[in-house]
């Protein structure tokens, strides 16, 4: 079990950027077939280059996304060989890993080095991000309006939306890099063989080839999560490698996880450019409410799957869970819910009584953590009573207030009945739940210390009161 709720990426790795320019009408003749040297600019000629086009304001952008051995790499030569005339700039994590036969780049290139960094965000949360001299290099490529199109290729270890937040930061002026570069497409693709087995997996990202953080507490099966809920492309590749059943149950799975993507087969990743370039589709507020288990919560429509046995149901109760009965569901979640692929929404423990946590699970590893307090615990002045979606969650018949479980399950083949009676088992009975609080501190808790939030808290008053 992983006591935690925010999974954050922390990497350190080196991008290399290539920039691309397209193929002249006739074959462009050089002596030797090697690359440019990596470390100067060197000048190309070209034969019959083609008339320069008037370039966009904006330059958009499309990240690549997947985990290891997905065919990413494999997607970003197919879009380099089929570029249909465009003006690509890459932007990659290693050039010894991306397969470009010479010729592709005999065109004109030049490549510089740029490093990622741990950088702080505003709201307190050490996030990993790319380098400010990264964004400055974007910035300085948008603006000399010489490409048409820009890629950036994630390692297969990190998640797109820290990537996708680059556009939104703002520098010490206040601008963004939104001002001249626009992320258009955020795609991931997915392997299709090995999809079950990487999301049944408990291997922590740090014990892969790509590591480069010994605290990374993530696994690879939050990872296929985080990258599959966030994406607005999702290609299915290596199609050739499953059943026509298997195929059917993988795209089903995946439209449960993210309703809102559109979902693509490909063999070899090979797919008509229009669907990862110039889609026009990506938008970041829509694709922090694309996952399926928040549309489930809202009780939106999403893609009817049950035909392949991938189905969802939301667990909701009002009274709180044994501490230790649910410590043991979910250290045995592998044989116990072994049809459960993702679980999302807050559960209420006795223990922690006035905390509000976080429940969230990815194949067979779960995390719980605090989210705050309920907000029964808050001032009443503080309360949203004008919001008719507050009464629905607070019961002010209830001395207990809006503390709940509401836990959105999502699985395949998946036995709802057995599922909640297995969740079931860990509430309080009656009995003990007439004991109260009180008594519930007094139980032995396996969860850890909770209270730096509230710590937290009173840090965060002190500074609106100094500001004051």
């Amino acid at each position: 079990l992983y006591p935690t709720y925010a999974h954050l990426i922390l990497q350190s790795f080196r991008y290399t950027l290539l920039f691309v320019m397209p193929r002249p009408a006739k074959k462009a003749h050089h002596g030797g077939d090697g690359h440019p040297h990596p470390q100067k600019l060197n000048a190309i000629r070209i034969k019959d280059k083609p008339k320069k086009k008037q370039q966009p304001q904006i330059l958009p952008v499309t990240i690549l996304s997947g985990f290891l051995g997905s065919g990413k790499t494999t997607l970003l030569s197919h879009i380099l060989t089929n570029r249909e005339g465009l003006r690509v700039a890459l932007i990659v994590n290693d050039m010894n890993e991306l397969n470009i036969d010479a010729k592709l780049i005999k065109n004109g290139g030049h490549l510089s080095q740029i490093e990622e960094k741990m950088v702080e965000m505003q709201n307190g949360c050490i996030c990993c991000t790319l380098r400010e001299d990264l964004l400055v290099e974007v910035r300085k490529l948008a603006q000399e309006r010489k490409f048409d199109y820009l890629i950036i290729e994630s390692t297969g270890i990190s998640e797109p939306m820290q990537v996708a937040e680059t556009f939104t930061f703002e520098d010490e002026n206040g601008v963004s890099l939104s001002k001249w570069a626009n992320l258009d497409t955020c795609v991931t693709v997915v392997d299709a063989f090995n999809f079950f087995k990487n999301l049944a997996s408990i291997q922590m990202l740090k014990d892969t080839k790509e590591a480069s953080d010994p605290e990374d507490d993530r696994t690879i099966a939050h990872l296929l999560i985080d990258q599959i809920e966030f994406a607005n492309v999702i290609l299915i590749n290596k199609v050739d490698l499953v059943s026509t059943e298997t195929l059917a149950t993988v795209k089903a799975s995946i439209m449960r996880l993210n309703p809102g993507a559109k979902v693509i087969s490909t063999l070899r990743s090979e797919i008509p450019l229009k669907e990862v370039l110039n889609t026009k589709m990506f938008d970041f507020d829509v694709a922090q409410t694309n996952p399926g288990w928040l549309k489930v919560m809202r009780g939106e429509a999403i893609p009817e799957t049950i035909e392949y046995g991938v189905t969802s149901f939301v667990y909701k109760a009002r009274r709180p869970f044994h501490p230790q009965r649910l410590w043991d569901l979910l250290d045995r979640a592998e044989t116990r819910l072994p049809t459960v692929i993702r679980s999302k929404g807050f559960a209420w423990i006795a223990t922690k009584n006035i905390f509000c946590a976080e429940w969230s699970s990815a194949g067979s590893v779960y995390g719980l953590g605090p989210d705050g307090v309920w907000m029964a615990e808050t001032d009443e002045a503080e309360w949203p009573i004008d919001e008719p979606s507050f009464w629905e969650d607070f019961d002010k018949d209830s001395p207990y207030g809006d503390r709940r479980q509401e836990i959105v399950v999502i699985g395949c083949k998946m036995d709802h009945s057995q599922i909640k009676n297995e969740i079931d088992i860990c509430l309080v009975t009656q009995a003990e739940f007439e004991k109260g609080p009180e008594e519930w501190a007094k139980w032995t808790d396996n969860w850890g210390d909770w209270d730096y939030v509230l710590e937290g808290e009173e840090d965060e008053e002190g500074d609106e009161d100094e500001e004051e």
